[in-house]
């Protein structure tokens, strides 16, 4: 059961403040990066704070075109206003943010244009930034591509796996929430937290089923509690990449079954 899923959205936004090599300044108007010393881990966005209150709002970025040629990005606005906002909150409760991605370790230029060719004031061109790497001062087995995502078999539409990676971790932390079917034929969905045991799998870990009782109220009215019910691991080796991976598990009492996954694209 394919179904629309936001995929965690790589955002890349940061650079500057008078102390980086992207600073403030060079922007030349109320738009920066965050955060400010960006790594590998981070999601940056760019932020636009370029709003009059009780004059003229001269654009706002959404709807807005993010591009990439090489280390060269291009933030391209879509939508222009020149009449009175008299609504226009200051910031920061006024700026809008643009998701750029998660960058790679290395140097980059951002330029911000509009698509009707119109500059207010504050567009700017091949701004440098530069991302550091967060894994680099990692013990072993510091894990090199992230596996963040929805991931699923195609083989058995309905089921899916979602994963969150934690690379500011120092262990890389990883979740991972398994939505299923039960021998009854409804929907289940499990969780299982493996540390990593080289740099692209992992160690095999409790496969564990949460419950907690329902509540008179919206809230439910005890706490919740868990029970394994088998093992789990995950598996990317000698793919060389973060778009195909093996999930092996194991029931209690059961066989062990390996299902082939990738992640999904809607």
């Amino acid at each position: 059961m394919k179904s629309r899923t936001s995929l965690f959205a790589v955002t890349l936004l940061t650079l500057l403040s008078a102390s980086t090599a992207f600073a403030q300044s060079q922007l030349n108007g109320p738009y920066f990066l965050l955060p400010a010393n960006p790594t590998s881990a981070d999601n940056l966005k760019l932020s636009l704070t370029d709003q009059t209150c009780g004059g003229i709002r001269q654009y706002i970025g959404n709807p807005y075109r993010v591009s990439m040629s090489q280390n060269n990005i291009t933030v391209t606005l879509g939508e222009r206003k020149t009449g009175p906002v008299p609504l226009c909150p200051p910031p920061p409760s006024g700026l809008e943010e643009i998701d750029l991605g998660r960058l790679p370790a290395g140097s980059y230029t951002l330029t911000l244009t509009e698509i009707q060719g119109y500059n207010p004031s504050g567009m700017f061109a091949n701004s440098p930034f530069t991302v550091t790497d967060a894994r680099t001062t990692k013990a072993a087995p510091a894990v090199r591509l992230d596996y963040s995502g929805h991931w699923w078999d195609p083989n058995d539409s309905g089921w899916g796996l979602f994963i969150w990676q934690d690379a500011k971790s120092a262990v890389d932390s990883t979740l991972a929430a398994w939505f299923t079917y039960g021998p009854d034929g409804k929907p289940i969905w499990y969780v299982f937290q493996p540390p990593w045991s080289t740099s692209n799998a992992t160690m095999e870990t409790a496969l564990l089923q949460t419950s907690r009782p329902p509540g008179p109220s919206v809230l439910p009215s005890g706490p919740t509690t868990y029970v394994s019910v088998g093992t789990a691991s995950l598996d990317f080796t000698n793919t060389g990449t973060t778009e195909i991976g093996k999930l092996t598990y194991k029931f209690t009492g059961g066989a062990t079954v390996v299902r082939n996954i990738q992640r999904f694209k809607p």
